[in-house]
């Protein structure tokens, strides 16, 4: 009877033996981890509950946080773990808040100044654990340092201190000098001003020379910026290009001097010298001069009609004259076309 009782007892000690084995290390996700010494242990006993915990950047979404040591395993983890949302920081003044990746852990937004303001801050920030890792930046209006000064010229308004983004100022010159350039510069939004500063420079345009030619009116040397004069050819030449001209900021007159060319003359005909003898007729002027012309046998250029037909005339006359002196005589004309 004693040693049933025994080898009952050594029986029953071995089974709990073996049913209270103890637990490795929990594995769990990424998102969850031991809390507090429980991390750094490697094995726990057999019954041990722990407890689990989200890791940084992640918060509870339901489930128990308990898991229990249970001959050799651990029960299953219930716990849901979720990224933790940091929410809309808030808008920038002058500039853009942007969340190209979203709000959760790990995410980032940035901030983009208008154009004409520059960033006082940090452009991008990250969403932490405990929200976002700084408060926003600010977009302050751009500045410009006072504009450059130009030779034998000034600029207004003038400021001591700096120039807000797209204030102006304007440029002058001194008497008898030309701005050349743009008179007005403005501050930009990189903080220059734009465009380059003009110059103060003095103009004057030589006295033109054209051939052959007078001047009619305008300004005489020295010639200054603007002004202008006018030319005109002399007799038995034309002018070739405009007759008044300006004096430009290069200094060269616009548009350039013109030229005065000899006008062309066209050739005289050879001579020809035909004797006839004219006779008497009754017949009026006109068939005259039609009789004249043909036994004069002369061909009449169309280009030449004009001239030829006052030519006829004065011959028709020279014709009755001599005709009223000498009526028996011949009558003898000479003809030269030209």
């Amino acid at each position: 009877m004693c040693v049933t009782s025994f080898l009952l007892l050594s029986s029953l000690g071995l089974a709990i033996t073996a049913r209270a084995q103890d637990c490795p290390k929990p594995v769990l996700g990424p998102t969850m981890s031991l809390k507090d010494a429980d991390i750094v242990k490697e094995t726990f006993s057999d019954g041990t509950s722990l407890n689990v915990v989200c890791t940084v950047g992640y918060q509870s979404a339901g489930g128990s946080a308990t898991i229990t040591c249970s001959s050799g395993n651990w029960s299953r983890v219930l716990l849901k773990c979720e990224r933790k949302n940091c929410g809309p920081l808030g808008d920038v003044s002058n500039g853009i808040v942007d969340y190209p990746e979203g709000t959760q852990f790990g995410d980032k937004l940035v901030v983009q100044c208008n154009s004409g303001y520059r960033l006082v801050g940090k452009s991008q920030i990250i969403c932490e654990d405990k929200g976002w890792g700084s408060r926003l930046p600010t977009c302050e209006v751009m500045t410009c340092d006072p504009p450059p000064t130009i030779a034998n010229g000034d600029f207004s308004p003038k400021k001591e201190e700096s120039y807000d983004y797209r204030e102006a100022v304007q440029y002058s010159c001194e008497k008898n000098y030309v701005l050349n350039g743009s008179k007005s510069v403005t501050c930009s939004e990189d903080g220059t001003f734009q465009p380059n500063p003009p110059s103060c420079i003095m103009v004057e345009c030589e006295d033109p020379v054209i051939e052959h030619a007078d001047w009619i009116e305008g300004s005489r040397k020295p010639h200054k910026y603007l002004s202008t004069v006018t030319y005109k050819c002399r007799p038995g030449y034309v002018m070739i290009g405009a007759r008044t001209m300006t004096c430009e900021i290069n200094g060269k007159w616009s548009p350039e001097l013109p030229q005065c060319k000899l006008i062309a003359t066209t050739p005289k005909a050879t001579t020809t010298t035909t004797t006839t003898t004219a006779v008497p007729s009754t017949k009026n002027p006109k068939d005259s001069t039609n009789n004249l012309s043909t036994t004069l046998g002369i061909a009449i250029p169309a280009l030449r009609e004009a001239i030829l037909s006052m030519r006829l005339q004065n011959m028709e006359r020279e014709y009755h004259s001599r005709k009223h002196r000498s009526p028996a005589g011949p009558i003898l004309l000479d003809v030269k076309i030209i």
